[in-house]
Order: C-alpha cells, then structure tokens, then sequence
C-alpha cells in the first residue's frame, strides 16, 4: 500500500494537536469564558489574596505566607542560518516556584523562593532542585539592608518580575547583560532626590539546593539609581562589576556554579513612562570585556538597546510591542531557542498581547516575534519568526 509522506503543513497540524498544546488551549478558553460569564463568576480571583498562613498584632512573628507561581509557554520557532533550518516547537513548563514569606518585628523579614519546573518535566530528581531567593532583609524608615541569594536588577526588564512583563521573554540584549541570582548584599538609601542601592557580590556557588556561596569564588559589586523625573516618568540607572580578568575567566572563579553577568562592567540607562493608558519603556546597554563563549571571543565588547510601548484596550486587554537590537551576544535563552548562537547586528521586532483574567495573577499572554542578524563573526544570515503563547499565575 502507498504511504505517503507527511508534508510540513501536516506536521504543523499535528504540533497544534499534541497534548502540550491542548493544555494552553484549555488556558485560552478559561479567557474566552470568563468574557461570557456574569461578573460575579470573577470572585474566583478573590483566592489569589487567602495565602496568609498566620498573622498576629504581638510577639515576634507578624504574618506568615504562603507563595507560589507557575508560567507555562508554547514556542513554535522557525528559523533560517545561511540557508539551513533551526526549527524549535515546544511546550515548557518555564517557572514553577513554591516560596514562604516571613514577616518579621523591628522591621525584619525572610523569603525563601524553591524551583520546581524541571520536576514537573522530567518527573524525577528532588521536587526542589534549587533556591531562586533566599534572602533576610531588614527596612527602616530611610534604610534597607538585604542579604541573601537574589537578584542584581540591572536594566529595567531584568529588574521587573516575570510576573509583571509584559513579553513572554525579555529582550536579548537585557539577557545577554543581566546575571542570574548570586550571593551577596544590598544596602538601599535614599538622597539628593534619588533611591539609591548598592551591593557586594560572590559569583559563585557549591553543587546543590539551596546552592550555597562559594566564599573561594570571584567577586564584584553593582550600583542601582531610581529618581521620579516628572509625574509621568522615572529614570533608572545600573552599573555591575563582576571579577572576571577582562574576561579571560569566568566570574565564579573556581566554583562550581556561577551566577555573574559575562562581562566585567555593564552600564545601563532606562526610562519608564506612564502616559495613562499608553506606557513606554526605553533603556540602553553597554556592556565591556566579555568572557569567552562559542566564536565570541575573550574580552569582546556590545551595545544595545529596547523600546516597549503598550496600550491598555481595556481594563483587561493589553496589546505590547518591543524592538530591540544587540551589536553582538548570544541569541535568547534556550526557553525561546533549542540552540543559542552567538550572533551579531541582531534586530529582533515583538507585537502582541495580554489577557488579565485576574490582574497579573492571572493572566494569558501571546505574541510573535521577527529576529533578524548575522552569525558571530561568518557573515551568516539569521531569520527567525517565533509564535509565543503563555500562561501564568501568581500568588
């Protein structure tokens, strides 16, 4: 009997149909749903604010709670370098994470933040492979002081939560720039009309949850300025060091892990706008001596920048845009690619919305995303064109 092959349409259709992509369907739906359902049916939102373990007016322990978030994506990728395929199509459990919040008398508090995604893929190894947050901080009435393992918040994507952007994934510029989550110190103040913030990092961590400090590993430290502009914008400006021998090593030395940014200096200048129902994010990167990685040499050097608008439709509905161009660095993390290359003059053109079912803690987002550039240092064309669908929850 004839057996015909399956043409790419038909591989498509079956992709749409797998059951990875049921799930986000049955998302959409809970959307479509809630548009036709009377407004009483939103009270389902009212459970994303009972996570409150314990409170209490006296004794040490104020308020205990109980935090959490789950971010799921379909990426369908097609792209072309010099003529050859790079196709990714897949359904990812990107963040899930269990946390507990402790609030604390005398102005103290801990938050401990455990990853949980890849359990829920691979459905093995410990449910908690690693802390993404394990911090105690202390904020007085003109001071802070945080420690802990968190996060360095340097330009304006990379400092909002993944439960607030507005993008399935950050710009590659920002992820190319911004470090994960080392060790270190923060101590935040205010003065000349500014917030000011200023940490001590170690880059490195031992093998295993929680990942704790490598006190052998190399150091570094960051600057954080916030200053309100006028009443519609606010200014922000980051510089992060990180120890890294003009990028002739890594910056967590000798550690087994690493969390530091791959370049030794890293400026950026953002301003974020609030015009009503029009926002506008504008920030710029540039970014020294960068450890080596694939044909990027030691020490190379790059620049970029990003620009996101968005409009609110309605009180639910927001469509977003972004460009974003990067002189030279890796394409974006593998959730958006099965396979990073180091590219160079690389533009990269996003349009598309959200759907908050209950604000951000819940809420639907999808977009499609043009990248255009050259492989690092070949000449090679890349064209890439990315459909990007998500859910994401939080409490």
């Amino acid at each position: 009997m004839l057996q015909l092959q399956p043409s790419g349409e038909n591989q498509i259709l079956n992709s749409i149909m797998s059951k990875k992509t049921l799930n986000l369907c049955l998302a959409f739906g809970v959307a479509v749903a809630t548009l036709i359902l009377p407004a009483q049916a939103q009270e389902i939102c009212d459970i994303f604010g009972k996570n409150t373990l314990y409170k209490s007016d006296e004794g040490f322990v104020k308020k205990v709670k109980f935090n959490g978030r789950y971010q799921g994506q379909y990426i369908s990728q097609q792209e072309d370098i010099d003529g050859e395929d790079n196709d990714f199509d897949d359904w990812q459990n990107r963040r899930a994470r269990l946390a507990l919040s402790i609030d604390l008398d005398h102005g103290f508090s801990i938050y401990a933040e455990g990853n949980m995604a890849k359990w829920l893929t691979d459905k093995e190894g410990p449910v908690f492979d690693t802390f993404q947050d394990l911090i105690v901080e202390w904020e007085g009435e003109d001071a802070s002081v945080v420690v802990g393992k968190m996060k360095q918040k340097f330009t304006i994507e990379d400092a909002e939560s993944s439960k607030r952007i507005k993008t399935i994934e950050r710009s590659a510029i920002a992820n190319e720039t911004a470090g994960a989550r080392p060790w270190g110190a923060v101590y935040g103040f205010e003065s000349g009309g500014m917030k000011h913030a200023v940490g001590a990092w170690l880059y490195g961590a031992q093998d295993g949850a929680p990942e704790w400090v490598d006190f052998d590993s190399n150091g570094g430290f960051s600057y954080n300025g916030t200053r309100k502009m006028n009443d519609t914008t606010d200014l922000k400006i980051d510089y992060v060091y990180a120890d890294n021998d003009g990028g002739k090593t890594g910056s967590e030395g000798d550690a087994a892990n690493g969390f530091g940014p791959a370049y030794e200096h890293a400026f950026s200048v953002g301003t974020k706008s609030d015009y009503g129902d029009l926002n506008l994010i504008a920030n710029a990167v540039y970014a020294l001596n960068r450890e080596g990685s694939g044909d990027i040499p030691d020490g190379n050097d790059t620049w970029g920048f990003y620009l996101i608008p968005s409009y609110d439709i309605s009180d639910k509905l927001e469509l977003v845009g972004r460009y974003a161009y990067m002189d030279e660095g890796r394409e974006q993390r593998t959730q958006r690619f099965d396979e990073r290359v180091e590219v160079e003059d690389y533009h990269t053109v996003y349009a598309g919305l959200q759907y908050k079912i209950c604000g951000d803690k819940l809420k639907l987002l999808g977009g499609y995303e043009y990248a255009l550039g050259e492989v690092f240092g070949s000449g090679a064309d890349i064209d890439t064109g990315s459909l990007q669908l998500g859910v994401r929850t939080y409490w």
